[in-house]
């Protein structure tokens, strides 16, 4: 069959309509039941709370976000194809409407432990937004009624995938949104948009990436290498003892923070500082020369050991040796003070601390 033909035959398989509605339109559909999501694509609702705070402070801001994209059943009833995290970080946020009552919203150390920040029957405590800091705290029960309306009434764009259309048609939608994107890890996406604000500093730190000492000491896979882990390391670093924010929400925040701060000229990586980060990884590379300084016993590269280490021989950096280091680690790994710093949450603000704080104090 030729080409004109095949595009002819199936171009007629999938019939679409695109329209823009509120969100409180979305939400009540929802709560009726003519709105669906899969038990199974729920359980993939991951946004953390800054991410869901960013999403409420965009709707706020009337930041443009993307459409959700819907599927019409035969019933009538629509089936949610991709906008899962967007959909599911408004009813979350507005559970306190929904009957019966829900409980009491999470506390900060709720937060911290990460229990409830997917549960969408327990409402939304919001963090700080980076436009706006007076977000921290709020909720749609202390929102003052104008920017709870604000929220309700932000419009959305909804692509939708009309009843009509074959089935093989919509699951080649859905397969598409959510296989064909071309995934940035964050540090990819902190070295684009810092540029919007400057090129020195990304510059500056994907020159000091390119050395071999650092790579060979951190010795990532190609994988994470490719996608700017050396980078990411270096800006973990950098953040951990130059940064004047304190560590208030998840690391990728944090990080993100501190890499705006960099790109508008307010830290700078200057050759005293440049100099130190080398002899920080000399340091562990003399003392660990097999490339393991970062790995748990029959493990791969550890992002939490990362933290202890690093950030340990560089607050230490003239007190230390390659002999002390090389002892300091050995009795680091089976520690329980390490292990107790790893594992589940590892991410969160305490265990974040915590490393931090054991490294400067197990290698001073």
């Amino acid at each position: 069959m030729a080409l004109l033909d095949e595009v002819e035959k199936h171009r007629s398989d999938i019939h679409t309509d695109s329209y823009t509605v509120t969100w409180r339109e979305l939400l009540n559909q929802y709560r009726d039941g003519d709105l669906l999501i899969n038990p199974d694509y729920q359980r993939l609702f991951r946004w953390d709370v800054d991410q869901q705070s960013q999403y409420i402070e965009s709707l706020l801001l009337n930041i443009p976000t993307p459409p959700v994209f819907l599927a019409e059943n035969d019933d009538g009833k629509f089936e949610v194809l991709d906008g899962l995290q967007r959909l599911s970080t408004l009813l979350k946020f507005f559970a306190n409407e929904r009957p019966p009552k829900q409980p009491e919203p999470p506390s900060e150390d709720d937060v911290e432990t990460d229990v409830e920040q997917n549960d969408i029957s327990v409402p939304t405590t919001l963090l700080a937004g980076r436009i706006l800091p007076n977000l921290d705290g709020a909720n749609s029960a202390n929102l003052p009624e104008t920017l709870t309306r604000a929220i309700k009434y932000a419009r959305v764009n909804v692509i939708l995938v009309m009843k009509g259309s074959k089935r093989r048609a919509r699951y080649e939608v859905f397969r598409r949104l959510n296989k064909f994107g071309s995934l940035l890890s964050d540090q990819e996406i902190r070295n684009c948009t810092a540029r919007l604000l400057g090129a020195e500093f990304p510059d500056e730190l994907r020159r000091l990436a390119r050395e071999s000492l650092i790579r060979n000491v951190l010795a990532l896979s190609d994988e994470r290498r490719g996608s700017m882990g050396v980078e990411e390391m270096i800006l973990r670093l950098l953040a951990f003892n130059y940064s004047e924010k304190p560590l208030r929400h998840e690391i990728r925040e944090y990080l993100d923070d501190f890499m705006e701060y960099a790109a508008e000229g307010k830290f700078k990586l200057t050759p005293p500082i440049i100099e130190r980060v080398m002899q920080t990884f000399d340091l562990i590379h003399t003392a660990i020369p097999d490339g393991t300084a970062f790995r748990m016993k029959n493990q791969g590269f550890s992002t939490n050991l990362f933290d202890v280490v690093a950030a340990g021989v560089f607050h230490n950096l003239q007190t230390l040796n390659p002999d002390t280091i090389a002892k300091k680690h050995a009795s680091l790994l089976p520690s329980k003070q390490l292990r107790g710093l790893i594992g589940a949450g590892s991410n969160t603000r305490k265990k974040l601390e915590g490393r931090i704080r054991l490294g400067r104090e197990w290698f001073g």
